[in-house]
């Protein structure tokens, strides 16, 4: 410290004392003399450390020896100036880059009485910056407009022809100067002053006497701009393959080959041009030219040669540590000065060699980094151009790595962008109720009739979304059409393929379709809905949709930033009847509700009761003729009952509709019930719609009796029942094809075996009723006889039994019970 201390005393001395000390031009070419810069960090072998920033330069006998080449570097001699403001780090095509913002000024103060050569009022023609040599310059903004004129070098960075008058620099004019990956400084400290942040910088001017005159050579000064804005012309490269030209394609690994003793593999690539290319908005890079290749590989095999078209090329290998970003290896093919034309219709091989170490076999080890894509094998890359505006990336696939649809599906085998069909993808909606989530999807289609623009403009056939095997068994699925209940598959996962659940179905021509995905739990994310992994490119995001048509497909990757709308968010209104009469005025009424709340899900039952015999009431309908009866429920749970089908009546007779609820039909004069199961420990509030009506009290369901005479309308409250259970009754499927078959959900063996125990349980109890009927005989209003009680099988189930739990009720001490332990609502202890 003593001596730099001392150094630092000596120049001000030689400052003062007016000691000589010069910038020197070398001989260019064409153009005359071109300046070299000199910055401390080269002149402490030549000067001792004395920095010539502080050295005045006089037109004397010292630069008549070296034939007149000198210019003036007394910072104290100039105007010019540059101010640090503040530097972001942005990513952009794979990489991180750092952008520094200064301010180029004329507001120094001037010495007139150390200005030999005029400089005073010298123009700005170059302006040298000692950019730290390690860093790599990608782009330079001047005054808002990208500098095309730069050069780096191990001397600094220069940026070339800016020509500026001391008058036009008066108000700042903003630089920006990019590097490639995530630095703290742009400069190294200066040798004086070794402050971290500060850089030295030459200002090569003219006066009108001397075209050489000034170079004066100070140190930046900091200004830290809190809340700092981007300037325009700001750093931004376009990442997007959709405007590359170019794209790299994965076609091979070979089998092992052993040389010397050594085995080495080879991966073959492909340099294509794509099929379409259109500008981001950023820069139109469909006519760039390709710089370097950049892959992202294991450091763990040695890369032996590289070869492009048939001809070994130099390539680099790095690892990446870059502070605030991922740290990885890169494979780096360099100088390739192509473009699209020289791709040709096959495109350029790119093989890339590698030596499995002696302790590894072939299949255990991949070129590509892990973080890329660990599940498919893919390889992340990047496409280059020289000028750093054009920054493509994207993943290099193996072949046959998205997973096989469900038999009798559309399984169209070219994988295309989103951008280059007529068909659209949108995370549209995302609400939560008290206990369940729903997920709305929209896939629209803009196939006009005639002069689609294109590339293939087709029409949805199916769509698939892939599902976290955790949750599979508590999916639901809504449409808009009540046409396409049960036209879903839900496959389970296997170990080539995540759980999917596919849509058979979709838009067509221009229209669009809404899809809603339920989970019966409140405040459920993507996160817990979608597999991970699940297609080559999925990445960080957290979900992968596939969206077919029977020519092309394509892969839709999102997560929770990309939706639409965020809820929860109000139902839309319920269709009910208008002047609709009070329901204790009809003859068939819907007065009561059973419910058994269990831990894992929850049964209703809505009884329909016909008047006693001579009440003072109004039929619905004339003798002979059919009632129908509307219940208001939720949309998750019609979603629920048109997934898993476990509501009765089955069949024709009954109508479900997301907006709607639920209507079936019934006799006017004769005792019916509608009676389902959901998942999820469901109360009343949450299956049946709630505020459909003003009028309508907390906790009921809007329920409806419809007929030739008129529309009755009440609200109906549930009494808990613990011997309320269900009991699926199997159908068979045979006949019916695969692609219109309700989602077949995944149970466990456990599950399975608790089933037996059910109908074991269920069995005994039957044979027990034949002599102990009393005991289950029941007297309050809106009860079901004993031939319609839930406790016994009920023809066409069509699903699972998922709710294993046998309530106890008023049973005998030989019963037996499988009981589930947890609180519940009403049901079971």
């Amino acid at each position: 410290m003593r001596s730099r201390a001392l150094l630092a005393l000596c120049g001000l001395l030689l400052a003062a004392g007016s000691i000589n000390a010069q910038f020197t031009f070398g001989s260019g070419s064409g153009s005359g003399l071109q300046f070299v810069p000199r910055f401390t960090r080269l002149l402490k072998q030549d000067l001792s450390s004395v920095a010539s920033y502080l050295l005045p330069t006089k037109q004397n006998d010292l630069c008549a020896n070296i034939n007149g080449k000198c210019c003036q570097a007394d910072s104290y001699a100039s105007p010019y100036g540059l101010t640090y403001l503040n530097h972001t780090q942005q990513a952009f095509g794979g990489r991180t880059y750092t952008t520094f913002f200064y301010a180029f000024h004329s507001r120094s103060v001037c010495n007139s009485n150390l200005d030999e050569a005029a400089c005073c009022s010298a123009s700005a023609d170059n302006i040298w910056v000692d950019v730290d040599p390690t860093l790599k310059v990608k782009y330079v903004a001047f005054g808002g407009r990208r500098l095309s004129n730069t050069e780096q070098s191990d001397l600094g960075l220069k940026l070339g022809t800016v020509n500026v008058q001391v008058a036009q620099a008066k108000d700042d004019i903003p630089v920006a100067i990019t590097v490639e990956g995530a630095a703290d400084a742009l400069c190294p400290p200066p040798g004086l002053a070794p402050v971290p942040g500060l850089c030295e910088v030459v200002v090569q001017g003219a006066t009108p006497a001397n075209p050489n005159a000034c170079c004066p050579a100070s140190i930046s000064r900091n200004d830290l701009v809190s809340d700092f804005v981007l300037p325009a012309g700001s750093f931004q490269c376009s990442a997007t393959i959709t405007n590359s030209p170019f794209k790299l394609v994965f076609d091979s690994v070979s089998a092992p080959q052993t040389a010397n003793n050594q085995q080495f593999v080879s991966y073959s690539f492909r340099l294509v041009a794509t099929s379409s290319c259109s500008p981001d908005g950023v820069a139109d890079c469909c006519a760039a030219q390709l710089s370097y290749l950049e892959l992202k590989v294991t450091d763990l095999l040695p890369i032996t040669n590289v070869m492009l078209n048939g001809n070994s090329v130099g390539f680099t290998t790095s690892s990446w540590n870059e502070p605030n970003s991922a740290s990885y290896r890169s494979l780096v093919v360099d100088n390739l000065n192509l473009v699209a034309e020289d791709m040709g219709a096959e495109g350029l091989p790119l093989t890339v060699t590698v030596r499995l170490p002696s302790s590894s076999a072939g299949g255990q080890l991949d070129l590509c980094d892990a973080s890329s894509d660990p599940s498919q094998g893919g390889c992340a890359y990047y496409l280059h151009s020289e000028d750093g505006i054009c920054c493509a990336s994207d993943l290099a696939l193996p072949a046959n790595v998205v997973p096989a649809p469900p038999p009798g599906v559309c399984a169209p085998s070219v994988n295309v962008p989103l951008a280059d069909t007529t068909m659209g993808f949108s995370y549209y909606e995302w609400s939560s109720s008290s206990a369940q989530t729903t997920f709305t999807f929209l896939l629209a289609n803009d196939r006009p009739d005639a002069g689609c623009a294109k590339p293939h403009c087709v029409d949805v056939c199916s769509w698939t979304l892939y599902i976290n095997p955790d949750v599979a068994s508590g999916v639901a699925v809504g449409h808009e059409d009540p046409r396409n209940n049960g036209r879903q598959i839900l496959s389970a996962p296997s170990a080539t393929s995540p759980a999917q659940l596919t849509f058979t179905y979709g838009p067509a021509g221009q229209s669009s379709l809404n899809f809603f995905v339920s989970l019966p739990a409140a405040g459920m994310g993507l996160a817990d809905l979608c597999a991970r992994n699940a297609l080559p490119g999925q990445g960080s995001k957290a979900c992968a949709a596939l969206v077919r048509s029977k020519d092309v497909y394509v892969m839709v990757f999102f997560d929770e930033s990309d939706v639409i709308i965020r809820g929860p968010s109000p139902p839309a209104a319920a269709p009910i009847c208008p002047s609709a009469r009070p329901m204790a005025d009809a003859c068939l009424a819907v007065t009561s509700a059973r419910y058994n709340t269990l831990l894992t899900s929850a049964v209703f039952d809505f009884a329909v009761t016909p008047a006693a015999a001579g009440a003072a009431c109004v039929p619905p309908s004339p003798p002979g003729r059919t009632a129908s009866v509307h219940l208001v429920l939720t949309p998750a749970t019609v979603d629920q009952l048109t997934t898993r089908n476990a509501v009765r009546p089955a069949g024709s007779a009954l109508a479900l509709n997301r907006n709607d609820g639920a209507r079936w039909a019934v006799s006017s004069t004769a005792a019916a019930s509608l009676s389902f199961q959901v998942q999820g420990p469901l109360g009343l509030g949450d299956v049946c719609r709630q505020g459909v009506t003003p009028d309508q009290p907390a906790n009921t369901c809007v329920a409806e009796v419809l007929g030739d005479n008129g529309c009755f309308r009440g609200f109906v409250g549930a009494t808990a029942d613990g011997s309320l259970i269900w009991i699926d009754a199997p159908t068979p499927r045979n006949g019916v094809p695969n692609e219109v078959v309700v989602p077949a959900v995944v149970v466990p063996v456990v599950a399975l075996l608790a089933a037996l125990l059910l109908v074991a349980a269920w069995w005994r109890r039957r044979r027990q009723q034949r002599t102990k009927e009393h005991q289950y005989a029941r007297t309050s209003v809106g009860s079901v006889s004993d031939s319609d009680d839930l406790q016994r099988p009920l023809a066409g189930s069509g699903g699972s039994g998922r709710d294993l739990s046998v309530a106890s009720a008023s049973v005998s001490a030989s019963d037996v019970q499988v009981r589930v332990s947890g609180p519940s609502q009403g049901g079971a202890r």
